[in-house]
């Protein structure tokens, strides 16, 4: 099924965790030579694309991550992640360094 670009982690194994990142940002730092919205890479890699890149604060969305649970804010609220998630996805510029 393919891995991560960067370091190869099967896409979908054990150790695999599920990230979304705004889709502006993903464009920013996605595999070379892959399309607009195309490509995987890990968590891992992600965060060390976002630092390369001088990216900070950008939400991540976790899913299907067993065996972990990703809680979000005090009581883990979908519509405050919602809330803090789309105003993100539609600002002209991101908070860099």
């Amino acid at each position: 099924m393919g891995g991560c670009y960067d370091c190869g982690l099967e896409y979908g194994g054990d150790s695999w965790i599920e990230a979304v990142i705004p889709d502006r940002v993903w464009n920013d730092i996605r595999p070379d030579g892959c399309g607009e919205g195309c490509g995987i890479l890990c968590i891992s890699c992600i965060a060390k694309r976002l630092v390369e890149k001088g990216f900070k604060d950008v939400p991540v969305w976790l899913c299907g991550t067993e065996p972990l649970r990703a809680m979000y804010g005090d009581q883990g609220d979908t519509l405050e992640i919602l809330r803090y998630w789309y105003p993100y996805e539609k600002t002209a510029e991101y908070k860099r360094k």
